[in-house]
Order: structure tokens, then C-alpha cells, then sequence
């Protein structure tokens, strides 16, 4: 997952959901973040996009992972959730 870091900003948030395994930190920390999501496509990711194309998360994993670690970061768009 570095590299996809790394990269975040060449390769389209969907194509990273279509392609790669991740984990539920990722999905939050850039993912459904609206500070990565660049085009039109990438900001109507929400919950179910990343819960249909990564059915190994939980909904339930999902959403504790951003109440747990982004709550308070006001980047995150709650309204994902």
C-alpha cells in the first residue's frame, strides 16, 4: 500500500477500488477523504462503493475506523457515513 500512497494523486480513487485489496484505514484515510477525490467520479465514492468493491470490509469496520481515527479531522466528509 505505499506505493499507492505514493501515487494517490496518478491513479483514480475508483480504479484503486476496482483493482486493489485495501484495508478500511486506507478507504478512510484516502479513499472517502475529499481532499484525494479530484473528479466528478471520485467524489460520488461513498460507503457503498467502497463496501461493493471491497466486500472483505465490513460496514461496520468501516465506520469504526473513521469515528476512531478521523473524527476530529475535518477533512473527512461525515456525510459518507
Amino acid at each position: 500500500m505505499e506505493t499507492l500512497k505514493k501515487y494517490i494523486y496518478a491513479i483514480h480513487l475508483i480504479d484503486i477500488l476496482k483493482t486493489q485489496k485495501i484495508d478500511s484505514y486506507f478507504a478512510v484515510k484516502y479513499i472517502l477523504n475529499k481532499n484525494y477525490q479530484l473528479t466528478k467520479e471520485e467524489e460520488s465514492i461513498t460507503i457503498e462503493t467502497v463496501l461493493h468493491y471491497q466486500p472483505h470490509i465490513s460496514k461496520n469496520e468501516l465506520t469504526e475506523t473513521y469515528f476512531t481515527h478521523y473524527l476530529e479531522d475535518d477533512s473527512h466528509n461525515l456525510s459518507t457515513f
